[in-house]
């Protein structure tokens, strides 16, 4: 019989990231997650987060017919102090970006590996009243793999549907990273409850990352961290401050939320079933 503790993975670190993107000003904002990229790595991170909409920050004007695009393009060469940063690091980032193809502008997540090359990884499948003007949503879920974790991938306002988070764990997700803008009063409820509610419905670990300071939608509320797999806050940063917070990811505490919390063991098969929808997986390994 192998002995479970040759089978069990390694603990995977992950950071959550947080500054005040420059409206519009692409390279200003790849050096700061450069920046924040190395922080992460000086605090044992394998993966940093940072927030969705980062790259251009997040203000719809700048994206209307009349302004200078923000948008990133496959293999677009301003990303090379991040991918710099992540090469000599080893480390992976997972950064929001407004990315423009043949097919229209889309809210993405970016994701730069360890050997430096950056995936368009994942565009964002729901979209709120003014964004649907001006960007067209994703049709498949993204999971990424690095050291045996696969982790989903969501943004911002994915995270209010339970069913996306789900179909990542029914994919093999053990965390689900959604980076955000949240603003103070109502989005921060709705940031304190989403991110908590999908971690223990689901038993994973979940990954918040913010804005802070102004945002084309008021002011953010910060507070960029992870939850546990039981619903509880495990870091959290400050609400106005650039920070870097970083939590490291365990099967031991995964398989004992399962252990008493077995909803996921309890569900319908057909409702398993039903949140399997399309999805791709990139390795970084």
């Amino acid at each position: 019989m192998t002995d479970v503790a040759e089978n069990a993975r390694q603990p995977l670190r992950v950071a959550a990231a947080q500054a005040q993107a420059r409206p519009g000003d692409i390279p200003a904002n790849v050096a700061t997650a450069a920046q924040l990229v190395r922080f992460g790595s000086s605090a044992g991170a394998d993966v940093v987060v940072l927030p969705e909409l980062f790259l251009s920050g997040y203000d719809l004007d700048l994206f209307r017919p009349d302004v200078k695009p923000c948008d990133i393009v496959p293999g677009d060469t301003r990303l090379g102090e991040l991918q710099a940063a992540c090469y000599a690091t080893r480390t992976v980032a997972v950064v929001g970006a407004a990315v423009r193809r043949a097919g229209g502008r889309t809210i993405s997540l970016l994701v730069v590996g360890r050997d430096g090359d950056a995936h368009v990884a994942y565009d964002r499948q729901h979209l709120w009243r003014e964004e649907r003007e001006l960007f067209r949503p994703g049709d498949h879920g993204c999971t990424i793999e690095i050291s045996g974790w696969r982790l989903g991938l969501g943004s911002a306002y994915d995270v209010s549907f339970p069913e996306h988070a789900r179909a990542a764990v029914h994919d093999g997700c053990d965390a689900y990273l959604c980076p955000g803008v949240y603003t103070r009063g109502d989005g921060e409820h709705r940031r304190d409850l989403y991110f908590a509610a999908r971690a223990l419905e689901n038993t994973c670990y979940t990954v918040v990352a913010n804005h802070i300071g102004d945002t084309g939608l008021g002011p953010a509320c910060g507070r960029s961290g992870v939850y546990g797999p039981d619903g509880r806050v495990v870091i959290e940063a400050d609400g106005e401050r650039v920070d870097v917070v970083a939590a490291t990811f365990q099967d031991i505490e995964i398989d004992a939320a399962r252990e008493c919390l077995t909803m996921l063991e309890d569900l319908p098969s057909r409702a398993r079933a039903a949140a399997g929808a399309r999805r791709e997986t990139i390795k970084l390994d």
